[in-house]
């Protein structure tokens, strides 16, 4: 077929016509370009448009059956409010009311972040404010006064209602628990008082000890250095004068 077109194009060129050919046939390829374009577009867009129209209908008809069930749903929905009785609703009220949290003010328990942890310190946190739900008190402060043992840290928290807890944590399991005393804050206080003159006669008395300490090693210490000045100290030999004789 191509030694044909070329013979065909060669015959044409020696002719003087081998331009004309050419162009002759980029024409032809292109007008068949052309009705196969048309052929082709008029078989493939009539399946497109039929399938858009069935999407579209198949959209349309889901939205209508979306919007039946939304409207009888709301209908079941009004059903329901209609059925509440009132007075159930009133009870409702009521006890949300009773149930409202009394605000405590807390800003006096910081200290006991220097030593605890702070899950620890949540902990005490929402146990206080129960109990200050449980007697009507809407703040809590810490007493200075502490009991240590070991890894035991006993703390005492006063309401303004005059009552005294006692806060007991422990430092290496990080455990807080909070319980009522019969103590008063007077008696925490005159506690405070006697545990500051224990810890003043505690530090009188090592520094006295260690005054003492001090005072006999400058004695022995004295008394090396007499000693060795007297062994470094020449003994002196005594010289016989001679008498003469007259």
């Amino acid at each position: 077929m191509l030694r044909k077109i070329r013979r065909f194009y060669w015959k044409q060129r020696d002719r003087g016509l081998g331009r004309q050919t050419v162009m002759a046939a980029v024409g032809a390829a292109l007008f068949l370009m052309i009705i196969l374009g048309a052929v082709t577009k008029s078989v493939i867009m009539p399946k497109n448009e039929s399938r858009k129209n069935a999407a579209r209908t198949e959209t349309a008809s889901g939205t209508a059956i979306g919007a039946e069930a939304a409207s009888g749903g709301g209908v079941a929905i009004e059903g329901v409010e209609a059925s509440v009785d009132p007075d159930d609703e009133t009870t409702d009220y009521t006890a949300d009311d009773s149930n409202n949290d009394v605000s405590v003010d807390m800003t006096d328990l910081e200290p006991f972040l220097g030593f605890m942890s702070e899950t620890a310190y949540e902990e005490l946190k929402t146990q206080l404010v129960q109990i200050c739900q449980e007697r009507n008190c809407s703040s809590v402060r810490k007493l200075t006064y502490q009991q240590t043992q070991a890894f035991d840290v006993a703390s005492f928290i006063l309401l303004p209602d005059g009552s005294v807890y006692q806060c007991n944590y422990n430092l290496k399991s990080c455990q807080v628990s909070v319980s009522k005393t019969d103590y008063t804050e007077v008696q925490i206080n005159q506690m405070k008082e006697k545990q500051l003159q224990e810890e003043q006669q505690k530090l009188e008395q090592e520094q006295k000890a260690e005054k003492q300490k001090l005072q006999k090693k400058k004695v022995e210490k004295k008394k090396t250095i007499k000693k060795k000045k007297a062994k470094k100290k020449p003994v002196k030999k005594k010289v016989k004068k001679k008498r003469t004789q007259k």
